[in-house]
């Protein structure tokens, strides 16, 4: 304190002396520093003690007026100069500074993600010094400009200036928040330029990570090329006597050969690694991107999430679809050498023996077909990394979010989006061929009429299965419409009015309101990505997901859940007791077993609701039907807070969420006379599929996939298959069996059977056998039978429609 008020006391030509050497130390120690980091730091650090300085010498003059009695006039006149001029070039001076910083934490990055050279920054380093010596010594002479002009004529005298100041309000008050401002600045840019230092290093990893697992494929693929190459040597090869090796001997070098041909685990590692790397990108930051006057324009980013979204639409359906060629390719080489040896065991006794070389030829032919498939997966494989390298090198810098003619990581499918919207095509077109294809489509229902009288209601009901089953060819463009769960959040369109409805639930949770929330809808309406979008929002590192025959993770304890749901609850509710998670209980329907009916669990979860909801929240999801009957049994309506039903998808919605899987596809979309579909095109059969589906976005979905055919490895066209109802073949006892099985989602034979009785045996067995056999039914591999899914929600519509259940809760 004592050093502190003998500075105030120093006059005032002492003070601004101090400050010129202190300007002056603090440019030549910046500048002096040996790294870039460093040089930031000390910048940083050099502006808040400017800043302070700088107040130091404002607040003493500003102490001063209006002049004390003991006070010179020269002094009174330096202290109105410092007040009303100075403080105007000293902030000029820090906005200089605080450019310069601006300028070279932005040249270090861009340096550092390889957009800018090591010349081009060392140059601005030395420009940038260059603009801040002038100003310093600009600022250094002011007092001493100031004195020159005072012998002027047109100058007004030191006492008239005074005057004229006495009259106004001293803007000292103002200049000095301003100074603190522009200090904060610099310390924000420098909080910035270490966040994003850290998350350049972070998009390398990345960058690595998906390289090394793409170099990996190729090696694979390599290595696949040398085990057919043995294998080829193995038949060729010939003894010292110049003949060729026993069938027997060859079959030992198959085996040994075929032991040694095994997929490496490689997706798992990366995805792990991958998780890793993005989890350490900031959710939050307000990155400066430019400076103007006094001002930073900032953006507001989730670095995280925009990086999460452009690498689940541009790099990882690239990079998974090269990993699982890779891995198919050895799985395929296995199969090739177990055909070989299976020939060989089955080759006639006399011929085991054989030294033919035709016969040994032979033996080769699966060997010699996988060789071709090879070179095919060879080439997909090779053009699948060139387009991931490419798009990593063209949009994956973090540095690339200071350039504004180009996008930062593009939204996932802007090219394709942009195509349809942007595309034009004639009406007269559409109409001529409309009308060219009217006489034959007339021709064709008059055919299928006639055909349609012929038919049983069994071969009805097999030719709706196999309707809206995607055929094999088109596997590969319809996986991603078919993908059922939580996909990535690039793929997430629609729900706001729900989503904006259950953060106000939150919200009134967080206030200490009870939260519990139920999720309905029928089959393939989105409730599990709707719920999984919940957590990933709003508990996104505080969520249990809770199913049965699984084990879940609390606090480093695990415990194994089988179909106990109080044992799970139980088990979550002692292990956070100081924190506030969501339990996340996707499919109620799941939660029964032949020793736990599922009415207990529901009634442990009322329990576990009415008494726990305060401290943690409750997401469950479950189908229309079995909330109808609950609520009969249970009255679980009064149990959530509010029931989200997922029935209905507006048309828009559904057109966007269609675009952007096509979009991911990287296809182009034909129409019926194979050239590029218009955007009316598009968003007629995008309509037309959100019809059929009456709102449901998974059927949407799937009529999509029915709709659209591959043509090649980039082109797929447009696709009208006939449309098929479901024929109405219910009786009471197929009905009585059919609600069941969709009351519990999945069930067995034994759980039948304990639930009907002697009955099932009787009657219902035979019924069960039937169902399976028209495909309306399916049998997992572990057993359990299940409506098929391409039916399940025209046969809840059909049992709706006789009054056996309640299917669906939106009416359109």
């Amino acid at each position: 304190m004592e050093k502190t008020q003998s500075l105030s006391e120093q006059p005032i030509t002492e003070q601004l002396s101090e400050l010129n050497d202190l300007i002056a130390q603090s440019i030549e120690h910046c500048w002096s520093a040996g790294g870039q980091d460093e040089q930031l730091e000390r910048m940083a650090t050099g502006a808040a003690a400017l800043c302070e300085k700088f107040r130091e010498v404002g607040e003493y003059a500003f102490r001063q007026l209006p002049g004390k009695a003991a006070q010179s006039k020269e002094e009174a006149f330096h202290c109105y100069l410092i007040n009303y001029e100075w403080a105007e070039e000293a902030k000029a001076f820090l906005l200089l500074w605080r450019d310069i910083f601006f300028e070279l934490q932005k040249a270090f990055l861009l340096q550092a993600d390889g957009i800018a050279g090591e010349a081009s920054v060392k140059r601005l380093n030395e420009r940038a010094l260059a603009a801040l010596r002038p100003a310093a010594d600009s600022l250094k002479g002011f007092l001493g400009r100031a004195g020159r002009l005072e012998g002027r004529r047109w100058q007004p005298s030191p006492k008239r200036r005074m005057e004229n100041w006495r009259l106004q309000k001293n803007p000292w008050p103002v200049y000095r928040e301003q100074f603190s401002s522009v200090t904060g600045q610099i310390a924000h840019l420098f909080t910035q330029y270490e966040e994003m230092s850290a998350a350049v290093s972070v998009f390398h990893q990345i960058r690595r990570e998906v390289e090394e697992l793409a170099a990996a494929c190729q090696a694979d693929i390599l290595s696949v090329h040398s085990k057919v190459d043995q294998t080829t040597a193995i038949f060729s090869e010939e003894d010292t006597t110049g003949e060729l090796p026993k069938l027997a001997k060859i079959s030992k070098q198959l085996e040994a050969l075929a032991s040694r041909v095994e997929a490496p685990s490689r997706l798992q590692p990366f995805s792990e690694a991958l998780d890793a790397s993005i989890n350490q990108l900031p959710e939050k930051m307000q990155l400066a991107l430019e400076t103007e006057g006094g001002l930073l324009k900032v953006l507001d980013l989730n670095l995280r999430k925009r990086c999460l979204q452009w690498l689940e639409s541009e790099v990882l359906p690239l990079i998974y679809e090269a990993w699982e060629l890779a891995e198919n390719t050895i799985n395929g080489l296995k199969v090739g050498l177990s055909n070989i040896r299976n020939r060989l065991i089955l080759l006639p006794p006399e011929m085991k023996d054989s030294d033919s070389r035709t016969e040994m030829l032979e033996l080769l032919h699966p060997i010699e077909v996988f060789r071709k498939n090879l070179l095919v997966s060879e080439e997909q494989v090779t053009g699948l990394i060139a387009t991931i390298v490419h798009r990593l090198e063209k949009d994956f810098k973090l540095g690339a979010v200071y350039n504004n003619s180009h996008p930062f990581l593009p939204a996932p499918s802007q090219s394709a989006i942009s195509q349809f919207r942007l595309r034009r095509y004639r009406w007269l077109e559409q109409l001529q061929h409309w009308l060219r294809n009217q006489a034959k489509a007339i021709r064709k229902i008059r055919k299928a009429a006639e055909q349609e009288e012929n038919l049983s209601t069994s071969e009805k009901v097999v030719r709706y299965i196999q309707n809206r089953t995607v055929s094999s060819d088109d596997s590969h463009y319809a996986a991603i419409f078919q993908a059922k769960g939580y996909i990535g959040e690039s793929f997430w369109v629609g729900r706001e009015d729900e989503m904006q409805h259950i953060k106000s639930i939150i919200d009134n949770w967080n206030r200490g309101f009870r939260g519990a929330v139920s999720i309905t809808g029928k089959r393939f309406s989105g409730k599990t990505f709707f719920g999984e979008m919940v957590a990933n929002r709003f508990f996104p590192e505080n969520t249990v997901r809770l199913n049965p025959q699984s084990v879940i993770h609390v606090q480093g304890r695990k415990k194994k859940v089988e179909h106990n749901l109080e044992e799970g609850l139980e088990f979550i509710r002692k292990n956070t007791l100081n924190q506030r998670p969501l339990i996340w209980i996707d499919d109620l329907e799941l939660w029964w077993s032949p020793a736990i009916p599922l009415n207990q669990n529901v009634r442990a979860l009322r329990h576990y609701i009415d008494a726990y909801s305060g401290s943690i929240f409750f997401l469950v999801s479950l189908g229309n039907g079995l909330a109808s009957h609950l609520q009969k049994l249970h009255n679980v309506g009064s149990l959530f807070q509010a029931e989200l039903n997922m029935d209905f998808m507006p048309a828009n919605a559904v057109r966007e969420a269609i675009l952007i899987r096509h979009g991911a596809t990287h296809n182009i979309l034909l129409n019926e006379q194979f050239q590029e579909a218009t955007p009316q095109q598009f968003n007629r059969l995008a309509g037309r599929v959100q019809r059929a589906a009456k709102g449901n976005i998974g059927e949407a979905l799937l009529h999509w996939a029915l709709s659209v055919h591959r043509a090649n490895e980039n082109r797929a066209f447009i696709h009208n298959p006939p449309q098929y109802a479901l024929p109405d073949f219910l009786n009471p006892d197929t009905a009585v069996l059919l609600c069941a099985i969709l009351m519990q989602k999945r069930t067995s034979e034994y759980q039948l059977r304990k639930l009907m009785g002697p009955p099932f045996s009787e009657k219902y067995v035979n019924i069960l056998r039937r169902l399976l056999s028209v495909g309306l039914l399916s049998r997992h591999p572990n057993g359990w039978l299940e409506v098929n899914e391409v039916a399940a929600n025209a046969v809840g519509a059909l049992l709706e429609q006789k009054d056996y259940i309640q299917y669906a809760r939106w009416k359109q």
